[in-house]
């Protein structure tokens, strides 16, 4: 019993030794809702990218042999601009050489996610963390989609089909990226892409004249109408005198046609006042005149 006693005495330093040396190299960290942890052996047979382990949960590790990454699988948003205050690290901008070898620059925001089934992969192929790959091999990826649309396009043509240009680059870029493990929620051109300054006064040139152009045939169509309104107006003018006269002539017909021997004898005669008759003539010529009353 006393054996005993003094073998758990004497062993007692040496367990909290033990015990303390083991929390002492150990680390605990907790993989949050929304990511995907990754266990990485930096020493040993099994060290590098070869041994990844996925974890979720609260996680024990030795901090000296072993490495942990955390990647988030929620939506992410990367902005590549020229000025650095609309969120950009530096100046970040898109540079891309079209079909007439002129250099035009944009500014670009894309939303995305890591497929969490690819984490793995993904860690394996590029060992950095998220937060470093958008800034890298992601943008890497969008400026060759970029460059490979542009090349379709002259500077002027560009301009005049962003929406194209924005669709075509887009569809490119989910594409190649989903291949790696990303998925693309979108992809948005800022801002106006920004031209050499002779493509600028070039195309503005253009717009200029297109406008004096449809000023003008404005204006050629208001004097049409004006004119076309006066012919209106004239030809009303024409058809009323004309139904005015036509209405005078009829009814000068219809008074002719009732103006028969016998009714004008018969007016001679309501208006006679009673006197002898005045003849007018002499022989056969002669014609009685009555005195109106």
């Amino acid at each position: 019993m006393k054996r005993i006693k003094y073998f758990l005495t004497s062993s007692l330093p040496i367990a909290l030794i033990c015990l303390f040396g083991l929390f002492s190299t150990s680390s605990c960290t907790r993989i949050d809702a929304g990511h995907v942890g990754l266990v990485v052996k930096l020493y040993g047979s099994s060290k590098g990218v070869q041994d990844v382990t996925e974890v979720t949960g609260m996680v024990w590790y030795n901090p000296v042999t072993t490495e942990i990454y955390e990647f988030p699988t929620f939506v992410q948003n990367a902005v590549f601009t020229a000025n650095p205050q609309e969120g950009s690290r530096a100046n970040e901008e898109f540079r891309v050489t079209t079909k007439d070898g002129l250099i035009v620059s944009f500014d670009v925001s894309m939303n995305y996610r890591v497929n969490p089934t690819k984490v793995v992969s993904i860690f394996k192929k590029y060992r950095k963390p998220l937060d470093q790959l958008d800034k890298t091999v992601i943008r890497n990826y969008m400026r060759d989609a970029y460059n490979r649309v542009s090349g379709k396009y002259t500077a002027e043509q560009l301009y005049e089909n962003k929406i194209t240009f924005q669709n075509d680059s887009e569809e490119k870029i989910k594409k190649t990226l989903e291949r790696e493990g990303f998925i693309v929620e979108q992809v948005v051109l800022l801002n106006e892409l920004r031209l050499p300054q002779a493509v600028v006064d070039n195309i503005n040139a253009k717009i200029n004249a297109r406008q004096i152009a449809l000023k003008k045939e404005q204006e050629v169509a208001q004097e049409k109408a004006e004119a076309q309104k006066e012919v209106e107006k004239a030809k009303g003018y024409a058809e009323a005198v004309r139904i005015k006269a036509e209405a005078e002539a009829n009814a000068n017909r219809v008074v002719a046609e009732s103006l028969s021997p016998n009714l004008i004898e018969y007016e001679k005669v309501k208006k006679w006042n009673g006197q002898n008759p005045t003849y007018v003539g002499s022989g056969n010529n002669a014609s009685v005149l009555l005195q109106a009353k």
